[in-house]
């Protein structure tokens, strides 16, 4: 069971956004599944903060038009735009660590595996990942931001790809370093519009530094 609590007020997609809604979830890869009862986007209508029991607090991104939508342990916020060429999703994820990763290099290290993708199938191209030690929150804390061409998704014209941009955060509790969270937006362009697409950024980067620490209430262990 999800240790998050937000607020969901029950939402139904209006005709004017489903279609663009639907080729929103196609690029950013961010599963949606409108029809279940269980699993299912809900509009924001509040700013306040997201509580998990594990000693963390977030905030949805800052500006209108965003989606929630709780599953298991994971807490997802879904851009409306009106635009059918550029998506714009975050995550939260609860992360647990052993006692082996309990250290910064490790912890760097482990980020670092958990963030590679696979170049096996040639879908991903031109990779690019930096990563950066931030320990204003905690002594466990690793920024990264994340580049790369999506050529995998079969039903757009065969010259034509999708480009992320992926910028992020994981962050342990300070007290008990071993709960955390990862917490990241994704930017997802077609390249033939690159240059003329929206950008939500700053909305995204409120996300990100909504973060905040406080006593668990439940602790592993």
């Amino acid at each position: 069971m999800s240790r998050f609590s937000p607020s969901l007020p029950v939402f139904r997609l209006s005709l004017l956004y489903l279609p663009v809604l639907l080729l929103i979830i196609s690029l950013c890869g961010c599963a949606a599944q409108l029809n279940s009862s269980t699993n299912r986007y809900y509009l924001v209508n509040n700013n306040k903060k997201r509580e998990s029991s594990l000693g963390f607090s977030i905030k949805p991104p800052s500006g209108s038009g965003w989606l929630e939508k709780l599953n298991n342990d994971s807490l997802y916020y879904l851009k409306q735009t009106r635009t059918q060429e550029y998506s714009m999703y975050t995550k939260a994820t609860e992360v647990h660590l052993a006692d082996a990763y309990l250290e910064a290099g490790k912890f760097m290290q482990f980020v670092k595996k958990s963030k590679d993708l696979s170049i096996d199938s040639g879908d991903y191209r031109n990779i690019s990942t930096t990563y950066s030690s931030d320990t204003e929150l905690s002594p466990l804390c690793v920024r990264y931001y994340q580049r790369y061409e999506d050529h995998g998704n079969k039903t757009l014209k065969p010259d034509e790809f999708i480009k992320i941009r992926k910028n992020g955060l994981m962050c342990m509790h300070p007290e008990t370093l071993s709960d955390g969270v990862d917490m990241f937006y994704v930017e997802s362009y077609l390249q033939s519009k690159a240059s003329g697409h929206p950008s939500y950024r700053e909305e995204g980067e409120s996300f990100l530094s909504s973060l905040k620490f406080h006593p668990a209430v439940n602790k592993r262990g």
